[in-house]
C-alpha cells in the first residue's frame, strides 16, 4: 500500500512541477509580446516624417492566441506621422511583411487580428487579411496640411477565432509610408 501512496503522490509532485513550468513559460511569452520599449526611430520622406517609439519592425514571435477583448487592451506599436514641410500631403500608410529567416515558418494573415487607433478614435478588431494581400494591405490615406500631424496605435495578434496550430511561427511587419506633395 506505501509504494502506491508513493507513487501517487509522485505523479502529483511531477503534475505540479510541470503545470508551474507551462505557467512560468505562457507568463514569460506574455510578457516578451507585450514588453514596451524604449527605442525611437524616425523616417523622413520629403516633408512628412514618420516616427516609431518601438524600433522598425512589428514582431509576433513566442506569442499565443487571444480574445479581441484582450488584443484590444494590449500596448501596440505607437507611431506618428508629421507633415514637417509648407505644403499639404496627401499620404498612404501600408503594413507590409518582413522577410524571416530560412528557420523561421511565417505565421499566416489568416491567424491574425489588427486594430489601428488614429489620434484619439480607437480602432476595432478586424482580421488581417480585409487588408488585402501583402504589398497592398493599406492602414490610412488622407492628407496633413503643413506641422499637421496623425498619431497612430497599431495591435496585431493571433487570434482565438481560427482553429489551428501555429505554435512556434512567426509574423514580421513593417510600416510603409508614400506621400504626394500638393502644390
Amino acid at each position: 500500500m506505501k509504494k502506491k501512496n508513493k507513487k501517487s503522490i509522485t505523479g502529483y509532485v511531477l503534475l505540479v512541477v510541470i503545470l508551474v513550468i507551462v505557467v512560468i513559460g505562457v507568463s514569460y511569452a506574455a510578457y516578451r509580446f507585450l514588453g514596451e520599449g524604449e527605442k525611437t526611430n524616425t523616417i523622413t520622406l520629403g516633408s512628412l516624417e514618420l516616427t516609431l517609439r518601438e524600433g522598425n519592425m512589428i514582431n509576433l514571435e513566442n506569442t499565443y492566441p487571444v480574445t479581441d477583448e484582450e488584443g484590444l487592451a494590449m500596448t501596440g506599436y505607437d507611431f506618428t506621422l508629421t507633415n514637417t514641410g509648407t505644403a499639404s500631403v496627401n499620404y498612404k500608410i501600408y503594413l507590409d511583411n518582413v522577410e524571416i529567416t530560412s528557420s523561421e515558418t511565417r505565421l499566416d494573415d489568416k491567424y491574425l487580428k489588427y486594430s489601428l487607433d488614429i489620434d484619439s478614435t480607437k480602432g476595432t478588431a478586424k482580421y488581417l487579411t480585409t487588408l488585402g494581400p501583402d504589398g497592398e494591405r493599406l492602414l490610412d490615406q488622407g492628407t496633413l496640411k503643413n506641422s499637421e500631424k496623425k498619431d497612430y496605435v497599431l495591435r496585431i495578434w493571433p487570434t482565438v477565432e481560427v482553429d489551428g496550430d501555429f505554435g512556434g511561427q512567426v509574423w514580421k511587419g513593417k510600416l510603409r509610408i508614400t506621400g504626394d506633395q500638393l502644390t
